[in-house]
């Protein structure tokens, strides 16, 4: 059942597009103009009581007597600064819930946080790309259970393009992004990439959808709950879908519904994420 639901959600999946025709979105890889940007507010309800396998990369999963619960705040920003160049951040805090049989644990405050800059290079009415260099900062307390971050300090360079094309009053838009994220204490490197791609319905209703993968490449971090680098491994495939409302041209309403459709010796779950993005 579960394996029918992920296969099911990757082949009806669609992602981030814009039913205001004409321009090109505040989005990366296209870069605001100085003193222009986004801001997007989401509350994020994460559950899950399965598990991925230890030892492969799979959709499969078993139940698990250790239940997670996360209810995420997180802020996604980015700023045009001129010249070409952004400001891009993401800010996070939440509160998880670790359940076993005999025990329940909780822990809250802030998460790891990212920030960084964008730079475009091909900047084109229906297609751009950029380099953005991200640093994680390690804000997230460690000694909690649940720990709530890394406790290590990442850098997170990535390549991202994107193209859009009009079909009469609909727009399409498909894109892609790519690179490792490295922690700077003892190298273990996850590759990450995120595709979109997605048409609008109507002019204000527009379909929404993220597909994330990442890949943890160091031996050094495989064995999650033996070794300090446990927090660094992350091996998942999560897709997700949802709709997006144009009540202005800049105010977008959005909801969507996420699940994890593969991993390897991780929670498997799915997540309601409800929020709001402006454009200035």
């Amino acid at each position: 059942m579960h394996i029918r639901r992920r296969k099911l959600l990757a082949l009806v999946m669609l992602v981030v597009c814009y039913a205001e025709c004409g321009q090109s979105a505040y989005a990366q890889p296209w870069i605001p103009p100085a003193g222009s940007g986004k801001i997007k507010t989401t509350v994020r309800f994460y559950h899950s009581d399965r598990l991925f396998p230890k030892t492969s990369f799979s959709s499969s999963t078993t139940p698990t007597h250790s239940k997670l619960s996360e209810t995420q705040f997180r802020i996604d920003g980015e700023q045009g600064i001129g010249q070409g160049w952004a400001l891009v951040y993401q800010l996070r805090a939440a509160l998880l819930t670790k359940s076993k049989p005999k025990a329940s644990y909780s822990a809250g405050g802030l998460q790891d946080q990212q920030i960084g800059v964008s730079y475009g290079l091909r900047q084109r009415a229906h297609f751009a790309d950029a380099i953005t260099v991200n640093a994680i900062i390690p804000t997230g307390r460690t000694s909690t259970i649940p720990q709530l971050g890394t406790g290590a300090l990442a850098v997170e360079p990535d390549y991202e393009v994107g193209v859009e094309h009009n079909f009469g009053s609909r727009l399409a838009y498909a894109g892609l992004s790519v690179g490792p994220r490295i922690y700077v204490r003892d190298g273990v490197t996850q590759i990450r990439a995120s595709a979109v791609v997605g048409v609008g319905l109507i002019r204000r209703l527009t379909v929404i959808g993220t597909l994330f993968f990442s890949k943890t490449l160091a031996s050094n971090a495989l064995a999650v709950s033996t070794t300090p680098n446990a927090s660094e491994f992350y091996n998942i495939l999560r897709g997700g879908v949802g709709l997006e409302y144009a009540v202005t041209k800049n105010v977008r309403p959005v909801i969507a519904y996420q699940m994890d459709l593969a991993g390897q010796s991780i929670h498997a779950g799915s997540r309601l994420v409800a929020g709001v993005s402006w454009r200035y």
